[in-house]
């Protein structure tokens, strides 16, 4: 009978460890069976923990790994609920709530069938299987199911709210599942908690050294006991999102300082000799999401001004992730850079999460007018011609689009007639936005009547 391989008894011995175990203690259990023999044993032990799907370090010194399907237990999970799963009695699961609901999906070898008993609150049990719901796209979930569209129905579930999952058996695949409604949100208690998971997650990346593709931070998160708490965060994406710490694309999450770090040691982009200079000595630091006491607010205001052009230098460059990693890190030393908010909020906007970037305009006019324009009625200077005024005006512009988009007419239409009243000149066009409003256009209808004249207008130049 031949040997079991080393990546089986890590398995076994992780598995049966009732606490996280260090390297030297797997491979003490490990020897318990089958001598390690090899030139570095510690290294054979490192590579069977690395090819072992289901295993996660939580860092420390030395590193402990364990097994985190373990700590599903008692875990809570946040999943919205979109119109299309009520209308169609599905249900799109986010990363957590997969994960949660298909923990060893990618075993594949040993790989489960995505087999779940759903206990629904006031509802039946529902024995269901997890499928793949959009092809071409990682989005998988319960098919239309009638007992659930049923269930739907019963609890008056609308857009927007929320499904709270919780674990019940892990083995068992077992989960009790009830509505949240978004009306009833205790907005106080779900930011500590949203709180919570950020710092987990700031813990998790400062022990990876580097970013982490979702699919490896999820079970790091629950093996931190980040959703061991009845009252689960949002879900995880819109609380890193909106936080200055870290920077979101291509699946993957960075801590902003650390991004900015390897950016400015490499210099792949130069920048621009006309911006703001580097300010002499080290930048401040802004450990633990909070920002520590700078030299004086004049340091901080000239590394936010620095960090902010170097954004620029990349966005230019056709680098946005990078320029957000920038503006973030500009306004975790320097909140009042109006600026930096604006320019977030551009990020939010042109990924189309519009409800997220009207909080950022908003604060990036605030900003403006507390730190340079005070009373807009009394600003002693022309604005968008005098430049520092500027970041207010692209602050109200991306608040009037905003408002538009998400179909607060009125409110959009008070935000252009102001930005006119402010500059007759109109430097930024708002004229148009406004004859298209009084159309009865949407922001989507503008935008293409807008692309379409742009079009016509670049084949008139090569006629």
């Amino acid at each position: 009978m031949p040997e079991p391989s080393f990546v089986q008894l890590v398995t076994q011995a992780l598995m049966g460890a009732n606490r996280p175990l260090t390297v030297a203690e797997i491979k003490a259990r490990v020897e318990m069976i089958r001598p390690v023999r090899t030139r570095d044993p510690q290294a054979t032990i490192r590579s069977a923990i690395n090819s072992v799907p289901l295993a996660v370090s939580l860092g420390g010194r030395p590193a402990h790994y364990t097994w985190w399907p373990r700590h599903l237990a008692d875990n809570a999970f946040r999943q919205p609920l979109a119109a299309s799963d009520l209308e169609a009695g599905t249900l799109a699961l986010n990363e957590e709530a997969w994960r949660a609901l298909w923990p060893d999906f990618f075993a594949y070898s040993s790989r489960s069938s995505g087999e779940v008993t759903l206990v629904l609150a006031d509802g039946p049990v529902l024995q269901a299987r997890i499928e793949h719901l959009v092809a071409g796209q990682p989005i998988w979930g319960l098919p239309p199911t009638p007992a659930l569209a049923d269930w739907y129905r019963q609890q008056e579930a609308v857009p927007d709210d929320a499904l709270i999952v919780q674990v019940l058996n892990v083995e068992a695949r077992r989960y009790v599942v009830a509505l949240a409604r978004r009306v009833d949100r205790d907005e106080a208690a779900i930011t500590t908690r949203n709180q919570a998971l950020a710092d987990a997650a700031e813990k998790v990346l400062r022990a990876a050294r580097l970013s982490l593709p979702d699919f490896w931070l999820i079970p790091r998160l629950i093996a931190h006991d980040a959703y061991r708490h009845p009252l689960p965060p949002d879900p995880w994406e819109d609380v890193l999102r909106a936080d200055l710490r870290f920077v979101l694309g291509n699946r993957e999450v960075s801590l902003t300082e650390k991004l900015v770090n390897d950016l400015e040691r490499d210099w792949a982009v130069p920048p621009d000799p006309w911006a703001s200079p580097q300010p002499q000595g080290d930048r401040p630091s802004t450990g633990s999401g909070h920002r520590r006491k700078a030299r004086s607010d004049e340091a901080r205001r000239a590394w936010g001004a620095y960090l902010f052009d170097r954004g620029m230098d990349h966005l230019w460059k056709g680098w946005p992730l990078a320029a957000e990693a920038y503006y973030k890190e500009a306004l975790r030393l320097d909140p009042g850079h109006a600026d930096a908010w604006v320019h977030v909020g551009n990020r939010r906007f042109e990924e189309d999460w519009v409800t997220e970037a009207l909080p950022l305009y908003e604060r990036g006019q605030a900003a403006a007018e507390e730190r340079i324009i005070g009373d807009p009625a009394r600003y002693p200077a022309p604005f968008w011609l005098d430049v520092d005024s500027r970041p207010f005006m692209r602050a109200l512009h991306g608040r009037g689009l905003c408002l538009w988009r998400l179909g607060r007419i009125d409110e959009a239409r008070q935000v252009f007639a102001w930005m006119l009243e402010l500059n007759p000149n109109d430097n930024q066009g708002v004229r148009f936005l406004l004859h298209d409003l009084d159309e009865g256009l949407s922001w989507e209808e503008s935008a293409a009547r807008d692309e379409e004249r742009t079009k016509r207008l670049e084949g008139r130049k090569h006629e």
